[in-house]
């Protein structure tokens, strides 16, 4: 008696040997569990038959629950392993058409490793598949993750939608970097070295002789800030950049009371700024006890 049956059209893989697998405690149970191939068209079918055993109706259904589960299990790893990619491909070709070869690579990429994090769309396809062998004894892979699986294609769709929005962030970011090295390179330097001192959004510059660098510098100020804002409201930290490119001094010292808060902003000065860098690992400048002297200036 036929039970279930899957249709495939590519080489079956191992699912053939997870769901024989699977059988043997059935087997072990009194009932012969055969799994036969039979091409039909383009596909490959899997026919789960039962050949002995006593099979009353309770017997039926708990046979067929069991290997509803099985099913369900190893086809929702059979989609992600096998099937999720091609997805992933085809719905970036499509939508993002306009990128180049290398620029959707890492779009496709990116996205898989967003959803190696998350199981959610295992539990929805599982669900999915579980519903549709509730009424059906066959199921066809290609026909089931087309019209069956919608929102699982919507939900990998929005994934790649926000990562794009990610990957476009950090394309306009590399840009921003190219800009800013290019105003530190036209600039003449202004001081020698400049020690920055960053506590509470707030920054103070010194000269190697620990001076406050005057505030003079202002008026000349670039303004190389991503979103065009006006200077008044650049935030301290474009204000920060700002004013180092002004100055562009050959070497730079940063001491930061908070490096794990100031991460970000520590990792653009060095990118600007490149080898002219050093973080200090700590110094009187570093401490939470520094209070800071006049001319600072803040957000």
């Amino acid at each position: 008696m036929n039970l279930l049956s899957i249709g495939l059209n590519k080489a079956t893989g191992n699912i053939k040997e997870k769901l024989e697998l699977d059988c043997n405690i059935l087997t072990q149970e009194g009932f012969r569990i055969v799994i036969e191939e039979l091409d039909r068209g383009n596909y490959k079918f899997l026919g789960i038959n039962i050949i002995d055993g006593e099979l009353s109706f309770r017997n039926y259904e708990r046979i067929k629950a069991v290997l509803k589960n099985s099913v369900s299990q190893i086809l929702a790893d059979w989609i992600i392993t096998n099937e999720e990619q091609r997805l992933i491909n085809k719905i970036v070709a499509n939508n993002y058409f306009y990128f180049n070869h290398d620029e959707r690579a890492t779009v496709e990429s990116n996205a898989l490793r967003v959803l190696a994090g998350s199981s959610a769309r295992y539990k929805l396809i599982l669900t999915r598949i579980l519903d549709y062998l509730e009424n059906h004894h066959e199921l066809v892979l290609d026909g089931f993750l087309n019209f069956r699986l919608k929102d699982y294609r919507l939900q990998l769709s929005q994934i790649i939608d926000n990562v794009v929005d990610d990957f476009m962030m950090e394309l306009e970011y590399k840009e921003f970097i190219r800009l800013l090295r290019y105003f530190v390179d036209v600039q003449e330097p202004r001081e020698e070295e400049a020690h920055v001192v960053i506590k509470d959004n707030v920054f103070t510059l010194f000269d190697s002789h620990g001076k406050v660098i005057a505030n003079q510098y202002m008026d000349d100020m670039v303004l190389p800030n991503r979103t065009g804002d006006s200077f008044d409201s650049l935030n301290y930290e474009d204000m920060l950049i700002s004013t180092l490119i002004t100055i562009a001094p050959r070497n730079i010292m940063i001491h930061s009371t908070n490096r794990l808060r100031d991460k970000d902003l520590l990792d653009t000065i060095k990118s600007v700024f490149d080898d002219r860098v050093v973080v200090c690992k700590g110094c009187e400048l570093c401490s939470t006890d520094y209070a800071g002297k006049s001319n600072h200036t803040e957000s």
